[in-house]
């Protein structure tokens, strides 16, 4: 027969040392899955807002009625200028007329994964830097974008494996925002 007065209450240091292992292995968790929504939602709207820099371009050009060159400056920061041209040293004495600049660890880059899987463009023509580093040419035309037929300008996330682009392709007649985590394109 048990004696009332040697019944414990409460629990045991075993109980709880394994309630909060499980607590400290399932937050764990929810961090890391944060972390990749948080970084997935920086450079979708990375890639988002420099879409949306590109065609205010465009338009800007259209209403002007002059060139605009969209140049990167920086590994954070595309320059539009009035120029006839985007040649380097012709940008010396243009205009400046905007900039836009993405928020670090995001980036331009030069080489953009998975790029050749869009059959139209043909040139590989990446606007943030150019074939040769001459960036993007805005050209005035009535009715129709002033953006170049086609291009891209590409992003990532500091070094993970996450990518965004704003990219025109030759049927398209206006730059549409793309993402990339894993290994294909979603337009957004």
């Amino acid at each position: 027969m048990l004696n009332r007065s040697s019944k414990k209450n409460g629990y045991t240091l075993v109980e709880v040392l394994v309630v909060v292992s499980i607590m400290g292995v399932l937050s764990s968790m929810g961090v890391a899955s944060l972390r990749n929504a948080v970084i997935n939602s920086r450079m979708k709207d990375c890639a988002l807002n420099t879409t949306a820099f590109l065609e205010r371009m465009a338009n800007e050009a259209n209403r002007m009625s002059k060139r605009l060159c969209v140049i990167k400056d920086t590994d954070q920061r595309l320059t539009a200028y009035v120029a006839n041209d985007c040649n380097g040293s012709s940008l010396s004495d243009a205009d400046t007329y905007d900039t836009f600049v993405i928020d670090a660890p995001a980036r331009f880059i030069d080489d953009c994964p998975g790029i050749d899987d869009f059959d139209d463009l043909a040139n590989n023509n990446n606007w943030a830097t150019g074939n040769d580093g001459d960036g993007a040419l805005f050209i005035p035309r009535i009715g129709l974008s002033a953006a170049p037929s086609e291009g891209f300008a590409c992003m990532q996330y500091g070094n993970d494996e996450i990518y965004g682009m704003a990219l025109n392709i030759k049927k398209n007649n206006m730059i549409s925002a793309m993402w990339r985590s894993g290994d294909y394109w979603s337009r957004l």
